[in-house]
């Protein structure tokens, strides 16, 4: 999805809404509700959508996170978590335990726990070796649940023999096209 959602916003042909598409959504207005009503039975809503996306990914990275407990790794990554968290947790403490007139020096505190937490975290990403979750922003699943809503739409045209342009099917299609596209780079990869 995110490899998707990649291709999508650096297409050109994505960054404004293609004039005979709309025309064509204008034009057939009870298709498109039926269009939407199919898309929605089939990958329910957007968080139902964002959740199977997400299990699907859980799914994917359980070999991993197995090899990671059976080789201990993830023992030590969590022995690095706990060491964060306290000297997090300890630098505020110490300070105001010690000296809570001097409210500079909280605050110092506080901006270098919060690079300490930045830095630290992303040490500890790399050291757990997880790949880390892209951002799948609402907007982002948005556009491409509308591209398959296109295509949908498309579809229930032809099987009532409507006939369209090549051009108006080509750019419906396009971002369909383009899902299954970035869908079949990301399995070459995992391959």
């Amino acid at each position: 999805m995110a490899a998707a959602i990649d291709r999508r916003l650096v297409s050109s042909w994505a960054d404004n809404p293609n004039e005979l598409v709309e025309g064509l959504r204008d034009a057939y207005p009870e298709e498109l509700v039926a269009a939407r009503t199919l898309v929605k039975a089939h990958l329910g809503s957007q968080r139902q959508w964002r959740l199977k996306a997400q299990s699907v990914r859980d799914r994917q990275l359980a070999g991993l996170m197995d090899r990671r407990r059976t080789s201990g790794s993830t023992r030590g990554i969590l022995a690095l978590r706990f060491v964060l968290m306290a000297a997090l947790i300890a630098l505020p403490v110490s300070i105001a335990a010690t000296d809570r007139e001097n409210l500079l020096k909280l605050v110092l505190a506080g901006v270098a726990c919060f690079i300490l937490a930045v830095v630290g975290g992303h040490i500890i990403t790399v050291q757990a070796r997880v790949p880390v979750m892209p951002a799948i922003r609402g907007a982002w699943l948005s556009e491409l649940r509308e591209d398959v809503v296109n295509a949908t739409l498309v579809a229930i045209l032809r099987s009532k023999g409507i006939l369209m342009e090549a051009r108006t099917i080509a750019a419906a299609e396009r971002g369909i096209e383009s899902i299954r596209s970035a869908s079949q780079a990301v399995a070459t990869l995992r391959d």
